[in-house]
């Protein structure tokens, strides 16, 4: 959908042409193979120039008239839906998180909260709720979630900058009993560098992660690139990792409805490729047939966050622009905007989940 570079240390978005009158013709072009949405999202990276923020912002979440959001929803056809989201399904997991996630650690400095880095949503509690303060919020529900004691073993899928490594380890104090996966270099980098946590470059969802070695297993924005069909084999092996009475915690967003190649799913591929949502009821269904216990499910709302995060790019776009250039710039600006949407069509959920081993 967007080409990517090959053979550079990390993939980086190649949108051409950026001509006018090229971007109009390409406009129409990709609204016609992958949907309105995708094509704006296009339309709007690919442009040489820094995009009217507002404008952005305005495209993607103003409503629209009935008959045109129908279009926007349904169009493709669910059957070519599916083949452009198995063509992007057919990559490994790590090629998609490189392109994400390795551009630059300072870029994402620019709009995450100053104190964690998280990139997932956060809780603003109270209207005057600084970005910080919403993660610190967060944190510590999770925190009280997964209930980390001194010496337990806990591991992290998916660890980010390490931000809730470092949460638990501020409040059990123990490093040597905590771990995580990625599969971003530049993640595994930065948490090395600053905090020394044991973390593997290796795909949680194909290593082996052993038979009752773990007090607890959490994940924070990770369950979000597992794909559907292996939801239910990660579900069984959390559950063989995790000791008798062990829990797993999970913070995710996961697709409403039962349509599981949403239209949504196919704009998705634009900013994660080779990942797509499952839906709800699968992630449940997969927890019971492994043998967990649903003890916790509460529901969130990730819409504040991503109006922080866009407006915090939007006051360091000029820095944004010298670290990873306008068109990256422009894509996330629209990447922000257009998920903002997604939540605000609550076409997804953000959920945490804690699962119990009997």
């Amino acid at each position: 959908m967007s080409p990517v570079e090959e053979g550079a240390a990390a993939p980086r978005l190649v949108v051409p042409p950026t001509a006018w009158p090229m971007r109009w013709l390409r406009l129409i072009s990709d609204g016609l193979t992958y949907g309105p949405p995708s094509a704006v999202v296009n339309f709007f990276t690919s442009s040489p120039r820094p995009v009217d923020p507002e404008t952005v912002w305005r495209t993607f979440t103003r409503p629209y008239p009935r008959f045109l959001q129908a279009v926007i929803d349904h169009y493709p056809p669910p059957r070519r839906r599916e083949r452009l989201i198995a063509q992007m399904l057919a990559q490994p997991h790590a090629g998609g998180i490189e392109y994400h996630y390795d551009l630059s650690n300072e870029f994402y400095r620019l709009f995450l909260d100053k104190t964690f880095m998280f990139y997932s949503c956060a809780d603003f509690l109270k209207a005057d709720d600084t970005l910080e303060q919403a993660q610190l919020n967060k944190a510590n529900h999770i925190l009280s979630l997964i209930d980390p004691k001194p010496g337990e073993a806990i591991l992290e899928l998916g660890c980010g900058w390490g931000s809730m490594l470092r949460h638990i380890h501020a409040h059990a104090g123990d490093l040597k009993s905590l771990s995580g996966y990625t599969l971003s270099h530049e993640q595994k980098r930065y948490i090395e560098e600053n905090f020394g946590f044991n973390v593997m470059l290796e795909d949680f969802v194909t290593t082996d992660l052993g038979e009752e070695r773990y007090d607890k297993i959490y994940s924070i924005g990770a369950l979000e690139h597992v794909r559907p069909n292996e939801i239910p084999e990660l579900a069984k092996k959390v559950y063989a990792a995790l000791k008798p009475g062990g829990r797993a915690v999970h913070h995710f967003f996961s697709l409403n409805g039962n349509d599981p190649h949403a239209t949504s799913m196919v704009t998705a591929q634009l900013f994660f490729p080779g990942s797509i949502l499952s839906l709800h009821s699968h992630h449940l269904a997969a927890a019971r047939e492994a043998g967990f216990t649903l003890t916790h499910d509460s529901e969130h709302d990730y819409r504040p966050t991503l109006r922080a995060w866009f407006d915090n790019l939007v006051a360091n776009r000029e820095r944004a622009h010298q670290l990873v250039g306008v068109q990256q710039t422009n894509k996330y600006l629209a990447f922000f905007a257009t998920s903002w949407a997604f939540f605000n069509l609550k076409e997804a959920t953000l959920h945490r989940l804690v699962l119990v081993k009997g």
